[in-house]
């Protein structure tokens, strides 16, 4: 690219800030002038601190109002032209909408990046078949415009209407990048010495399709003799935007429990993985590929994850942990004393997990591959 001013179009402030941030500095230090559009929140200032230039808009994502999306493609359209943008490179649903209506015969290189398909594409409800059949249509609508199309793992291909149309424009790159640096190994206390509890970790958004329920049942079908040098450390927040968030309800009930523990929101996700000893994500919702199973592969730990797309991709079953059926409880505490039984592999496991984060995942791989790409 001879133009080298790229806009990076998102529907959070706090989502671009985590997930965004360090491929905007990658672009940068690589010789791009870099905008963002996101919506007015508390992160926006602080992406600005970044040496980034911020347009806020009418972006969230649980906007539906038409009135605000046709101002919000107007105001980015504007902004484009106004600053000689050459390519806009949009992340999730509603961005991606708003980038194609943006650039309509603009000329300008339309980005398209696609971090998972969805609870419409987990829930096979009449009401998600539904919403699942319109998704594709408007996928089909957006592809026309995009010059290239970017998705995190294989599977999401063939839920496309057209895909052989679209061959050409649609590309892979394994998510979004693991700073490997930030969430490194770390050496674990002499077991401290023999008290401190095995613990798993699932850090995600509380939404059933995350496999919440199940895995909490798993632990609690275990027996005594296993549940008394164990526990279960579950970070993540309901996400109450999405019709399918765990209830505050159903967390409150661990509220005193020692087997289980729903810890909130935490910022210092780095030294809980380090402070665990097995990763866990269950998940049946359709992924990109998870930031949070790259985020514990690249901290060195054996990981139970499920076989769905994006998930399958993180582990070689028997090598870095294990690969289980989706939806089932019984697989998940199956897996749990399978685990448990091998306390001898974890250390070979772990330095799986690591190399395997390092020579798939890592940020300067994955956002080497995104700009290679932009100029095809």
């Amino acid at each position: 690219m001879t133009n080298k001013k790229i806009l990076l179009l998102a529907h959070c402030g706090e989502d671009f800030y985590k997930a965004r941030i360090p491929f905007a500095k990658f672009l940068t230090e690589n010789g791009y002038k870099v905008y963002v559009v996101v919506p007015e929140d508390n992160y926006t200032q602080i992406i600005r601190n970044e040496g980034l230039e911020v347009l806020t808009s009418r972006l969230e994502r649980d906007n539906v109002n038409p009135v605000d999306l046709l101002k919000a493609i107007w105001n980015v359209r504007k902004f484009i032209q106004h600053n000689g943008i050459a390519l806009t490179h949009s992340f999730k649903f509603v961005p991606n909408l708003i980038n194609v209506f943006s650039n309509l015969f603009s000329g300008k290189k339309v980005v398209l990046h696609i971090a998972g398909l969805g609870i419409a594409f987990a829930n096979n409800s009449l009401k998600y078949t539904i919403i699942r059949n319109i998704f594709r249509l408007l996928f089909f609508l957006q592809f026309i415009r995009a010059d290239l199309v970017i998705i995190q793992n294989p599977d999401d291909y063939d839920d496309f209407l057209f895909k052989r149309k679209f061959r050409n424009k649609i590309k892979v790159v394994k998510g979004s990048g693991v700073n490997t640096t930030k969430f490194s190994p770390t050496e674990m206390p002499q077991r401290e010495s023999k008290t401190r509890k095995l613990t798993f970790l699932c850090t995600t958004r509380l939404i059933w399709e995350k496999g919440i329920r199940e895995m909490v049942e798993a632990f609690e079908s275990l027996p005594a003799s296993l549940t008394h040098n164990i526990q279960l450390n579950i970070i993540g927040e309901p996400d109450n935007k999405n019709p399918r968030t765990v209830s505050r309800e159903y967390i409150d009930r661990y509220h005193s429990s020692n087997l289980i523990h729903f810890l909130g929101r935490q910022d210092n996700i780095q030294e809980f993985l380090q402070k665990s000893d097995i990763f866990i994500l269950p998940s049946y919702y359709r992924e990109g590929i998870p930031r949070s199973i790259l985020e514990a592969l690249s901290c060195g730990l054996p990981v139970i994850t499920t076989n769905v797309p994006g998930c399958n991709l993180t582990v070689i079953s028997g090598k870095n942990g294990l690969i289980i059926e989706p939806r089932s409880a019984t697989e998940i505490a199956s897996a749990i004393r399978n685990m448990l039984s091998r306390q001898n592999d974890w250390p070979e496991m772990g330095e799986f997990s690591r190399k395997l984060a390092i020579r798939e995942f890592s940020e300067n791989k994955i956002f080497s591959e995104i700009v290679k790409l932009y100029d095809l």
